[in-house]
């Protein structure tokens, strides 16, 4: 038996494989024994089936037996030797058994290639200051209002800020009659709508009433289809509700676990804050991962891809008989993305390898009560049912790769600026 191991390429490794017939006679025996022991012909007892009709039956699967076993164990054992890695399945490829001379074939073995990342502890790259103003503190306070908000009937014309219920008898778009939906209502808020016609044409409107409104479509309506054409909508209005804010009393404070309206705000300031910092922080690191990935070109394995890929378009498939292959189409489309992410992930990967980067039990601490605070958990007990499950090694290997991205944008403890 020979084995040979070439480089293909950067990302493959192909195994020139050579096994001489008589290699094959001891595990073709073994795996006849068993055919053996378990085939039952009708006329013969258990075990006492006739070799020759044995291998007259069942002969050629027990060689495709033999061969896979003997193929199986070289290739185990080559890549073992040269520690590499399989990435995705082994490819078979010129398959050659006359069943005399050598069997011969070739395996090919997608790896990751070897990385030697330079420049990232200096990419230029900072992540900027982010200020929060009173506008935004403001704006986020009114929308939480709004969220905590009910509407209530009111016996008036709808004005702006009014919600009107309504049901649609006849809708055309650009002269063409459209069909109408099964359930009918519709709900509007106006002023807040994506279509400030049909908002305009409900100003005014009462409870009982029939409007036909006419207006044109923005030109950049959420929906494309419907981009600057025009609509004639005839619809009966059969409510107008106003929107009524809560009322800011200890009980709504409560509700939402502050005393007050100054800590509302201030724990709005706050999110805002952090927001802008992880939004600044993120563009930051990838404008980073874009100069190292630059300077420092590798490939990434094409099983990789198309294992992110199929991950990314199952990851909300509620159970395995929901997992779908991606599509010729999806794999063009995502491949780049993956790409970039697979790439991304290594180049942090090196770099907490590179600086000895460990997430230190404050920061799994910091990150555990944070999900106990946002999940309404107790600390004590989700901390001990990460560790019993065994994911406290999944999260510090999270947190060990945030350092890892932190570090190529001049974040540093200083534990690491003293190195």
């Amino acid at each position: 038996m020979t084995a040979e191991i070439k480089e293909t390429s950067a990302t493959v490794r192909t195994l020139e494989i050579s096994i001489p017939q008589a290699d094959l006679t001891a595990p073709f025996e073994k795996i006849l024994s068993k055919y053996r022991k378990q085939v039952t012909l009708k006329g013969f007892r258990n075990g006492q089936v006739p070799k020759a009709m044995i291998l007259k039956q069942y002969g050629e699967a027990i060689r495709h037996e033999a061969v896979d076993e003997v193929v199986n164990k070289i290739v185990q054992d080559e890549l073992k030797k040269a520690n590499i890695i399989p990435v995705g399945q082994l490819m078979v490829k010129d398959f050659n058994d006359d069943k005399n001379a050598d069997v011969t074939l070739k395996v090919e073995v997608e790896v990751d290639p070897e990385i030697d990342i330079k420049g990232y502890a200096d990419t230029g790259v900072t992540v900027p200051a982010t200020v929060v103003s009173e506008e935004e503190i403001n704006a986020e306070y009114d929308r939480l209002i709004q969220m905590w908000s009910k509407d209530e009937h009111v016996d008036r014309a709808a004005g702006k800020g009014d919600v009107v219920v309504g049901n649609y008898i006849e809708v055309v778009i650009d002269g063409e009659k459209q069909e109408l939906p099964e359930n009918r209502e519709f709900r509007s808020l106006l002023g807040e709508s994506a279509s400030p016609g049909f908002d305009a044409g409900l100003m005014g409107a009462a409870a009982g009433e029939t409007k036909e409104i006419n207006f044109q479509y923005p030109e950049d309506h959420k929906d494309e289809r419907y981009r600057g054409k025009t609509a004639q909508f005839k619809v009966e209005v059969t409510d107008v509700r106003a929107i009524v804010p809560p009322t800011m009393d200890e009980a709504f404070f409560e509700q939402v676990g502050v005393k007050d309206v100054e800590e509302l705000k201030k724990n709005l300031a706050d999110s805002l804050e952090n927001q802008k910092k992880d939004a600044a922080k993120n563009m930051a690191v990838n404008e980073a991962i874009d100069k190292i990935i630059e300077a420092n070109p590798f490939e990434v394995p094409k099983a990789r891809v198309i294992d992110l890929i199929r991950w990314s378009i199952n990851r909300n498939a509620q159970s395995d008989k929901d997992v779908v292959e991606p599509t010729e189409e999806q794999i063009n489309v995502l491949t780049p993305e993956a790409v970039k992410e697979i790439k991304k992930h290594r180049i942090l990967e090196f770099v907490a390898t590179a600086e000895k980067l460990k997430a230190t039990q404050a920061m799994v601490d910091e990150r555990l009560q944070a999900m106990a605070n946002a999940y309404h958990v107790d600390f004590e007990s989700l901390k001990n049912h990460f560790r019993q499950s065994g994911r406290i090694n999944g999260l510090r290997d999270e947190l060990r790769i945030q350092k890892a991205a932190d570090f190529i944008v001049g974040i540093r403890d200083a534990a690491e600026e003293n190195k």
